[in-house]
């Protein structure tokens, strides 16, 4: 006679985000919250040295931030702040 057992469901973390976007859009993930429903994010990019890149890296791990885009906008919009 064969044996029959059922398999309980797969648990889920208690912080699931709704959509995909949601998880995209985390801070955790590198996305820092938008100011404004207008504001539209533009790229800027930049050469820098092999050893620069290494030292930020080092220091954004060793702060706990893992991704240094999320460390450099604050220190951009920490040294180019809105005009009163």
């Amino acid at each position: 006679m064969p044996k029959t057992f059922t398999v309980p469901p797969k648990p889920q973390p208690a912080n699931l985000p709704a959509s995909g976007n949601e998880w995209i859009n985390r801070p955790e993930n590198g996305r820092e919250p938008k100011e404004s429903a207008n504001e539209k994010p533009v790229r800027l990019t930049f050469d820098i040295s092999e050893d620069l890149h290494q030292r930020i890296k080092i220091a954004c791990a060793r702060r706990g931030i893992k991704r240094m885009a999320v460390e450099l906008r604050r220190i951009l919009e920490e040294k180019f702040p809105p005009e009163p």
